[in-house]
């Protein structure tokens, strides 16, 4: 049985009128960065997720982390694998790998999707077309966070499940179709959603980095320029002192200047009455610590003095466990949100689907997956076809929760 068929077209703008009040929050303090993070908790998310934006534009080191761990899923290859052996089942498949396939500009909205892992949640736009009698998808658009609700108004005590419009004038939530939203969450426990974003907790790590880096610029204002002095002899007239002085304070920048015999500009250079490393240690420190919420280490992100090849491989190989995590989180999302939808607007409800998989394996790892199922097969070890596919990459046909057997096996 078919389901109604959705509706064609764009519903929320690419720039909504009322997001353009959210787009800089100005200076930050730790008091309000505790009001913003509480109304955060409380489902109104707006100012929360404008500041996650622009802690990822302004902070060039957590920009690039969090960029690093979103594409190291979005540049993987993704395949579609029919829910069974069936006839039927691999036309469905083929049918939703055509329309996939077809998608335009995926990459950038996997990207938005994947903010999810810092920001909470993410959502994309189904653009819904029905051409020749079958619902395609035309475009899939990611929408700004900052844009969206997760306040009842009718029972303010109660987080919604999912995000409303913010309706412009009123600010309350205007309810969406389910079936024109890829809604991805970042899970965290059994923190709600809006709780679950990486950003949250780094966002006092990115106050403190500000202060840092202003405190240190201020400090190689001060004690970085030599200090530049005058002097006059007491026959220089009005006239030259004023000369010598306006010469004084417009050194620094014009580094000329002309000045009569009776007067003279000596250079002092300070001896940093400070210690400026303090500023430096304190800003990397605070990287350092981006990079441990982000990415689960630090060595593949910051060159250290003291860190080793071996130890860098075991530290790839963490970030490789939350690229995997991604991946399948990202997968999950799809196949619901996105996939089944598709599937049910064509052909009707089902009791299985196909799933789109994001290949782990990198280039010439297969071979090496492939000789590690084969030795564990050969062992008794009851491997679901279905699970070589999702580790291998390569699609594989037949009865996918069958287990598989080796050739020696099959032979007796």
């Amino acid at each position: 049985m078919k389901i109604k068929r959705p509706k064609e077209g764009e519903l929320i703008p690419a720039y909504p009128s009322h997001n353009a009040g959210f787009r800089s929050l100005g200076n930050l303090d730790p008091g309000r960065l505790s009001t913003i993070l509480a109304n955060l908790d409380a489902g109104d998310i707006a100012e929360a997720m404008t500041l996650f934006d622009e802690m990822e534009e302004k902070d060039l080191h957590l920009g690039a982390v969090s960029q690093t761990r979103k594409l190291a899923v979005v540049a993987r290859d993704r395949t579609v694998i029919p829910a069974s052996d069936d006839d039927e089942d691999k036309k469905i498949a083929d049918f939703v790998k055509d329309v996939f396939t077809s998608i335009p500009q995926k990459p950038a909205a996997f990207t938005r999707l994947l903010s999810a892992v810092t920001h909470g949640f993410a959502i994309a736009e189904i653009v819904w077309e029905i051409s020749d009698g079958m619902v395609t998808i035309k475009d899939l658009i990611g929408r700004p966070q900052n844009i969206f609700t997760f306040i009842d108004h009718e029972e303010p005590a109660r987080l919604l499940d999912f995000p409303r419009l913010i309706e412009q004038g009123t600010g309350r939530g205007a309810p969406l179709p389910r079936e024109k939203f890829v809604f991805h969450r970042h899970q965290s426990g059994d923190s709600a959603c809006v709780r679950a974003g990486l950003y949250r907790g780094i966002s006092w790590y990115y106050l403190f980095t500000s202060f840092t880096i202003k405190d240190w610029l201020t400090f190689i204002d001060i004690y970085g320029i030599p200090l530049r002095l005058g002097r006059f002899k007491p026959t220089a007239d009005d006239t030259a002192r004023d000369v010598l002085k306006d010469a004084v304070m417009n050194l620094g920048s014009d580094a000329a200047a002309v000045i009569s015999d009776d007067t003279s500009i000596e250079f002092i250079q300070s001896a940093l009455a400070g210690d400026h490393s303090l500023f430096r240690e304190a800003a990397e420190y605070f990287n350092r610590q981006k990079s441990k919420r982000l990415l689960g280490q630090t060595l593949t992100t910051e060159g250290q003095d003291k860190g080793s090849f071996a130890l860098g491989k075991i530290h790839d190989q963490v970030r490789n466990d939350i690229v995997a995590y991604d991946a399948m989180a990202l997968d999950e999302t799809i196949n619901c949100d996105l996939i089944k939808p598709l599937v049910d607007f064509n052909f009707g409800v089902r009791k299985r689907y196909p799933r789109v998989v994001t290949s782990l394996v990198s280039a010439g790892e297969t071979d090496m997956k492939l000789e590690q199922v084969e030795k564990l097969v050969a062992m008794g070890a009851k491997i679901p076809a279905r699970v070589v596919a999702e580790i291998t990459g390569i699609p594989i046909t037949g009865d996918l929760d069958e287990s598989l057997v080796s050739r020696k096996g099959a032979a007796a």
